[in-house]
């Protein structure tokens, strides 16, 4: 078995251990969504945006009832034609809620089932700046049972109305164009209730971005809100309830400064107030990795539910409650709005760019709390076992795993991404990914992303993405070792995914090798392994008394210490070109067995594949390479004769 590659790693990282788990409330969170997105996609099939009409602005002008369920109002819609000649628009509303009229320019309209069928009164061209006023009424119904303008009570009886609106269902309550595709600019929302008091506290309506003003009608109260930031439909939101309001002033260390404001139910004061402690310290951690909280102009609230999970809306997550014990759930949906409310994928097929990121972002927190130990607890949890591409290619069958998948398996091929690129360019790319102003207030795919860290990074990471976001599953590696009288060791790695499960036959891969010696102490070294079976050689100066592959879990995979492989580094075989010391710093010396025909020549390449030293090699022995001044990463060798020994040098990596 010939030789292919062997990969020089000039530092070696250090890890700690923790126990870390999820919680209970986390999980069941995630199985409620999971619940909603089966509903979405059921939707999805038949309801769709009119992509023919690019949505600016809404202002919802709507009175929702207290005593009984129902809405009423009209929601102003401000777009562009998208394409010339535009006469027709459909605007999504639920078949429950009925359409009284609509404003000039309309000239005639139609409801036909969940969507309005609006003609207008001429045609209008991209653009135009149109307006149109939606005047409805009706008694709103859930979808699935449990999302859309719903009904509970807390305490003694006292009211709370909420709209739960992820992921396609914002038309359950009022006129829109629904889904991720179409973010307006802003959006006004002008909610009236009865002037009612509950438990000695009067009613308030809770929404998005800054509280404005407040009228008093005499026996109702309009609550103004206005929020000026794009925002995709289903992140509009309202919540009506007796609430009791306490805040505190954020100050970033970037200088940034505005309100944290938690509104929440008076028998939950005390625990609330001790559970959002370190809502604080996450604001600004994740202000540090990901760059300044995004809507800073604004907010950041948290509204009490007291039934259900939490949904992330813009500068204003609801949630079931605040207590310490939903720290996580707080964390995760705080950083929704970074990924997900600011940078919304374009579609849910690339729904794990809103959900894997939020749940890494909880194993970054750990991180951040309790060491890099409790990182890799945390993020063990995350790992993925079963089939189904990260990328939702099938609509009607693929989402049928939708929340584990891109919860879980999102998270991790994140943590892998980190371990292909390592520390300092991994955070760098994400940065620049989440402050990019291509995509800020705006829309991604998994593409785009792909594009973000490639440029950051230098590399060409085509063979992650394929693999762990339009592919599936994972690699089962076996590996074998031998070391002869000269402290030359040969290690054989093979993927065994295919045979045992039919699965892809292999997985490009750095993997990370530790070698413990019998003396003493250990040393890491990265290999590249893109063959199903592959043979790298090293020259140590010890004896090694054990190998561990991947010791420290960057790779989604299954390890088996495998003694029946065939290693073919023995002191007989011509194999036996050496490359050493492994990391080196300035001089590298690679020794060429007696029975290697000369002359060969010996390339060494950097982390973008660019040859920065060749020459001729023209005895056996050793060779001795000056490579002065390099910075810190991975380099490769290749080495080829007239028998074509060493010919492969396969792809670079960088850390």
């Amino acid at each position: 078995m010939k030789i292919k590659i062997i990969s020089i790693l000039l530092f070696v990282l250090t890890f700690l251990t923790s126990f870390s788990q999820k919680s209970f409330e986390l999980q069941q969170h995630y199985d409620q969504e999971f619940k909603t997105f089966k509903e979405f996609m059921i939707r999805n099939t038949t309801i769709k945006g009119d992509t023919n009409i690019d949505v600016k602005f809404y202002h919802l002008d709507i009175e929702i009832g207290v005593l009984s369920p129902s809405v009423r109002g009209n929601v102003k819609i401000r777009f562009t034609p998208v394409t010339k000649g535009l006469n027709t628009l459909r605007l999504n509303l639920n078949s429950a809620l009925t359409v009284e009229n609509i404003s000039a320019p309309c000239e005639s309209f139609y409801q036909d089932n969940d969507e309005i069928v609006v003609q207008l009164d001429e045609n209008y061209n991209p653009g135009d700046l149109i307006d149109l006023k939606v005047y409805y009424h009706g008694v709103p119904v859930l979808a699935g049972g449990y999302k859309g303008l719903r009904y509970e009570s807390h305490g003694s009886g006292e009211p709370i109305i909420a709209t739960l609106s992820t992921p396609y269902l914002a038309h359950y309550w009022y006129p829109c164009k629904d889904g991720p595709e179409d973010k307006a600019d802003s959006v006004y929302i002008d909610i009236t209730i009865p002037e009612l008091s509950y438990n000695g506290i009067e009613l308030m309506a809770v929404s998005n971005g800054v509280l404005e003003n407040v009228i008093d009608n005499g026996d109702t109260k309009t609550f103004e809100w206005r929020h000026r930031y794009p925002i995709v439909t289903y992140y509009v939101m309202a919540a009506i309830s007796n609430y009791v309001v306490f805040q505190e002033q954020f100050n970033g260390t970037a200088g940034e400064s505005y309100p944290l404001i938690y509104y929440v139910f008076d028998e939950d004061l005390a625990q609330s107030q001790q559970g959002v402690q370190e809502m604080p310290d996450a604001i600004q951690f994740f202000s540090d990795t990901y760059g300044i909280y995004p809507f800073s102009n604004e907010k950041y609230g948290m509204t009490q539910l007291g039934f259900y999970g939490a949904i992330e809306n813009q500068t204003n997550t609801i949630t079931n409650n605040m207590r310490s014990s939903w720290i996580y759930i707080s964390v995760h949906e705080l950083a929704h709005m970074w990924f997900g409310d600011n940078i919304t994928c374009n579609k849910w097929h690339h729904a794990w760019l809103n959900e894997g990121f939020a749940t890494y972002s909880e194993a970054l927190w750990e991180e951040h709390k309790y060491g890099f130990g409790a990182y890799k607890s945390y993020i063990a949890n995350e790992e993925y076992w079963n089939s189904g591409t990260l990328y939702l290619e099938n609509a009607q069958d693929t989402f049928n795993i939708f929340q584990s998948i891109i919860y879980s398996k999102g998270s991790y091929t994140l943590h892998m991404l980190r371990g292909v690129l390592g520390d300092n360019l991994f955070f760098e790319a994400l940065h620049d990914y989440a402050t990019s102003p291509r995509f800020k207030y705006g829309n991604a795919t998994t593409e785009d992303l792909q594009e973000v860290f490639e440029n950051t990074s230098g590399m060409d990471l085509g063979f992650f993405f394929e693999q762990w976001v339009y592919d599936e599953l994972y690699p089962k590696y076996f590996y074998n070792y031998y070391q002869n009288a000269d402290n030359e060791l040969g290690l054989v790695i093979y993927q065994g995914q295919e045979e045992l499960w039919g699965y892809r036959p292999v997985f490009e891969m750095p993997i990370q090798v530790k070698f413990n010696f019998s003396g003493g102490g250990d040393t890491t070294i990265t290999v590249w392994n893109d063959k199903q079976t592959q043979e790298f050689n090293f020259q140590f100066a010890e004896t090694v008394s054990s190998v561990a592959i991947d010791p420290e879990k960057w790779i989604l995979r299954k390890t088996e210490f495998d003694s029946d492989l065939t290693v073919g580094l023995s002191e007989n075989t011509e194999n036996g070109i050496m490359v050493f010391p492994n990391p080196f710093q300035n001089n590298l010396v690679i020794h060429v067995p007696h029975n290697i025909s000369l002359p060969a020549n010996v390339t060494v390449y950097n982390a973008q594949g660019k040859r920065i030293f060749s020459n001729t090699i023209l005895k056996q022995g050793n060779t001795h390479i000056a490579l002065e001044n390099l910075p810190k990463g991975i380099y490769f060798y290749r080495i080829t004769n007239k028998h074509d020994i060493l010919i492969k040098s396969g792809k670079v990596l960088k850390r």
